[in-house]
């Protein structure tokens, strides 16, 4: 079985070993495909901010809740040990007085009741000292709740917004989290071509160019017919090239042209300077 050009390249670059360049015109080329792409997508996440607001409001109600359940657990304990006080202040009363002793004798006074101490340890040391109850603890805290992950609750395509919009915002290190997350939970989704090229590009913005150059082969391998194709293989020449793998970063350019003649003015213009710029042989 033969294997394209460009196949063999894919895998060469998912071996390729970490290489730092810098590309000076790649965060002004990112701001442009950013708001391109936002006019594309801004009409896909305008349902499900509802569910957002449930799960603050269920948040709320379960700390109600545990703080409702931990007062009357106090208040049960407190009745409890009240009514033992009560009840053991009722017997000492009952017994007879002792006889005074004589003058003579040294009187010693009783000692003091035993400490109590509730089951789970939350109202401290309990202490019975003349008819009074001390020792309590005054503000008991309760377990706080596990912190939510951003995207809980979202929808695929809420989730894909909110990466989009930290990428708007040059917020590239959580749009890269951002981005890799809708990848893992959403692998068939319809938005998956468009998100693995935006996680590649929060990487090569950064001049991560050899973790970029992977992302993008991935992303063209993905899907060479999806509408992200072309971008990605673009892109993977573009980080070839800053890797300074020339040769590599030509037969993507040609691969780029022969396969995809109808791709927009945009990227042929751009492929055609990142040709001229490595000096591709003509083709």
């Amino acid at each position: 079985m033969k294997f394209s050009r460009i196949a063999l390249l894919s895998c060469a670059v998912l071996m390729a070993g970490p290489v730092i360049a810098q590309d000076a015109t790649g965060t002004a080329s990112t701001y442009n495909e950013t708001r391109l792409s936002a006019l594309e997508d801004q009409m896909r996440a305008l349902n499900g901010r509802v569910e957002q607001v449930e799960f603050a409001v269920r948040r709320l109600d379960q700390t109600l809740q545990r703080v409702q359940t931990d007062n009357d657990a106090r208040l049960t304990k407190l009745e409890t040990n009240q009514s033992a006080i009560a009840a053991a202040a009722a017997q000492m009363a009952a017994q007879p007085a002792p006889p005074p002793p004589a003058q003579s004798v040294p009187v010693t006074p009783p000692p003091a009741a035993a400490p109590v101490v509730d089951a789970n340890g939350t109202l401290g040391a309990l202490k019975v000292q003349n008819g009074k109850v001390t020792g309590g603890v005054n503000n008991p805290q309760s377990t706080p709740l596990p912190n939510a992950p951003p995207d809980y609750g979202l929808t695929p395509e809420e989730q894909y917004e909110r990466a989009f919009n930290l990428l708007r915002q040059a917020n590239y290190p959580e749009a890269e989290v951002a981005f890799k997350s809708f990848i893992d939970k959403n692998p068939k989704d319809k938005l998956i071509d468009n998100a693995k090229y935006w996680y590649g590009e929060t990487l090569y913005v950064r001049a991560r160019f050899d973790e970029s150059a992977v992302a993008f082969a991935d992303a063209y391998q993905q899907n060479p017919r999806g509408t992200k194709a072309p971008d990605s293989l673009l892109k993977l020449a573009m980080s070839l090239g800053a890797l300074n793998k020339n040769p590599d970063a030509c037969v993507t350019l040609n691969e780029l042209k022969t396969k995809y003649p109808n791709a927009t003015a945009t990227i042929k213009a751009r492929a055609e300077d990142e040709r001229s710029r490595l000096k591709c042989p003509a083709h």
